[in-house]
């Protein structure tokens, strides 16, 4: 379930009922953040546990997170572009946590505020989340290949997706994406010669 061609692609149902399951949580607002934040930004769960609010945050909510080469796989910087309902989700969540200092980090770990979650809390905090939301399968390499395959079947060159996911090929990113069988009749059946 861990790595990129094997993680669980989450439907569009699938990702409703983890948002349903979280309404009136106790961390309702961090926990739609975490999960918002990693499917509108393919992030790795160390990459987004590792988030200061000043990576997402200056002013506004940023549409754009750059990572510096120490929080990524690759050692390699890179820019990793956010959707505007991710932006939403964070708002959202910033606000309720009032006033916080810039270098806090995003998801502050439970025990101690001035420290970051750390990336095992976070995907055991995901896997408590599809559990209740009753998501076979799923862990927090889920939402980066959701990512992935939600903008290659908005038509986005694999180019681009590759560069938001930060891999070194594009086979590894090839990897990250399964045939759907309606897409692919829906494709067939409009062929004319």
């Amino acid at each position: 379930l861990g790595s990129g061609g094997k993680a669980k692609n989450l439907t569009s149902e699938e990702i409703g009922r983890v948002s349903k399951c979280l309404t009136g949580t106790t961390h309702e607002l961090r926990n739609r953040a975490l999960f918002y934040l990693g499917l509108g930004g393919g992030f790795r769960i160390a990459e987004l546990v590792g988030l200061s609010v000043i990576d997402v945050k200056n002013g506004k909510v940023r549409d754009q997170v750059v990572l510096d080469g120490r929080s990524t796989k690759s050692g390699k910087s890179r820019t990793v572009y956010l959707s505007d309902q991710a932006r939403e989700h964070v708002k959202r969540y910033l606000d309720s946590r009032g006033d916080v200092s810039p270098e806090a980090p995003l998801f502050p770990s439970q025990k101690n505020a001035n420290k970051a979650l750390v990336a095992n809390a976070g995907v055991q905090l995901l896997k408590r989340m599809f559990l209740a939301a009753g998501v076979d399968q799923a862990s927090s390499h889920s939402m980066r290949r959701s990512h992935a395959n939600s903008l290659r079947r908005n038509g986005v060159d694999l180019k681009i997706i590759k560069d938001q996911l930060g891999h070194s090929s594009l086979a590894i990113t090839d990897a990250y994406f399964q045939v759907d069988p309606v897409e692919a009749q829906q494709a067939v059946a409009g062929l004319k010669f």
